[in-house]
């Protein structure tokens, strides 16, 4: 048995969906792989600029600019980067239709691909869906967009990563109930494990006997970052030296723009720290210093930091809503994700309630044991099986 493995733009980074691709792939034995990838235009400007910047063959000019320009300029970005988009979508179309193999089952590893089932017929198809968020919740309905739920319908079998997703795209796609298999993610128990230090904040500047309220995501809406902000800003009048650390990339600019000036009003600048990517190998450190994770999420396909937190012996709250139930089950502080006021009270109560800190930590330790990747690679070699 072979698999077309189709992944998209080839990456470094280690993050929800490039995590869930690796992590099967090394564990399914007794298969052949032909990895399909491409290298989107975006990542190879970045890499020249890069490079010219750091041989001094770029030079770039300061001075003061009025928000009208900077403005200006950030939409000029924003549609040359789509613009870059469409023609890797196009390049990509024309390298699966050429390094698909006949007979082989055709595995398109996220719902951003499916737009390629409209163009290449793909006989055995399956595509991977997350999630249906900029459909269902953003209520996205750009030409790409339009394109994937379309290409969706085609797969012979679509693979989710839980019973909400599987739930939205019935509802969003009519698609049988009986094509869709649920794969859940998981946490790799050999690196994400209860070790509890705090030496790696010394890269913050934090000093260990201050309690971190940590938070691994973007900055998209939907994760609630400002609400967080602000439960932190009421949590800060108790324990005047804590520290809120968020690690991720922003993927969002306006938002970006909009939490800064919210921390500024608040006077949390220096409370309030951006650690931006971090790599995989020092995720476990992280998580294992924090205090508490909260992730306060709106929509979520699954929710990977709860369970990564909870496997590392990390106290987690987080939101009432979408996935994240069937996440962390009663491990956790499941709260209305834009109540700010009940936010800080729960994590005053962590802080200051050992009895409550030992229950969630020993639950969340075993709860997220109940995720695995040996199970999920097992699961989805069955599909491969089954197709």
């Amino acid at each position: 048995m072979e698999i077309d493995y189709i992944n998209g733009p080839r990456t470094d980074k280690i993050f929800g969906v490039s995590k869930y691709q690796m992590e099967i792939f090394r564990r399914i034995e007794g298969v052949g792989w032909n990895i399909i990838e491409y290298d989107s235009l975006m990542q190879i400007l970045e890499k020249k600029y890069n490079a010219n910047s750091k041989s001094g063959s770029h030079s770039q000019t300061t001075g003061n600019r009025s928000i009208y320009e900077i403005k200006s300029l950030k939409f000029i970005e924003d549609m040359g980067k789509k613009t870059l988009k469409t023609l890797d979508k196009h390049r990509y179309i024309h390298t699966v239709k050429n390094e698909v193999k006949e007979g082989n089952i055709k595995h398109i590893t996220s719902q951003e691909l499916a737009y390629i089932l409209n163009s290449v017929k793909l006989e055995n198809s399956i595509v991977t869906c997350y999630d249906l968020i900029p459909w269902a919740y953003d209520k996205n309905r750009s030409s790409i967009w339009k394109e994937n739920m379309k290409g969706l319908r085609l797969a012979d079998c679509i693979i989710t990563i839980s019973e909400f997703s599987k739930e939205e795209i019935m509802k969003y796609l009519d698609y049988p109930a009986e094509r869709i298999k649920i794969v859940y993610p998981a946490a790799d128990h050999s690196v994400y494990y209860e070790n509890r230090n705090k030496e790696i904040l010394s890269k913050l500047n934090i000093s260990n006997d201050q309690k971190v309220v940590l938070y691994v995501g973007s900055e998209m809406p939907r994760q609630n970052v400002p609400v967080l902000i602000k439960a932190f800003a009421e949590l800060k009048k108790k324990f005047p030296d804590i520290k809120l650390v968020k690690i991720g990339e922003s993927q969002s600019y306006r938002e970006r723009e909009n939490i800064l000036k919210l921390i500024k009003d608040l006077h949390l600048h220096e409370d309030v720290i951006f650690a931006g990517y971090v790599p995989e190998e020092d995720m476990p450190k992280w998580y294992n210093a924090a205090d508490i994770l909260v992730y306060p999420c709106a929509y979520a396909g699954f929710g990977l930091p709860p369970l990564e937190a909870m496997a590392c012996g990390t106290p987690v709250i987080t939101s009432n809503t979408t996935s994240l139930p069937e996440v962390v089950g009663d491990a956790g502080i499941m709260i209305d994700p834009q109540d700010v006021d009940l936010m800080a009270d729960k994590m005053y109560e962590v802080f200051t309630n050992n009895s409550l800190k030992e229950e969630l930590v020993k639950k969340g330790l075993e709860q997220s044991k109940r995720f695995n990747w040996e199970d999920s690679a097992k699961k989805t070699l069955e599909i491969y099986e089954e197709i």
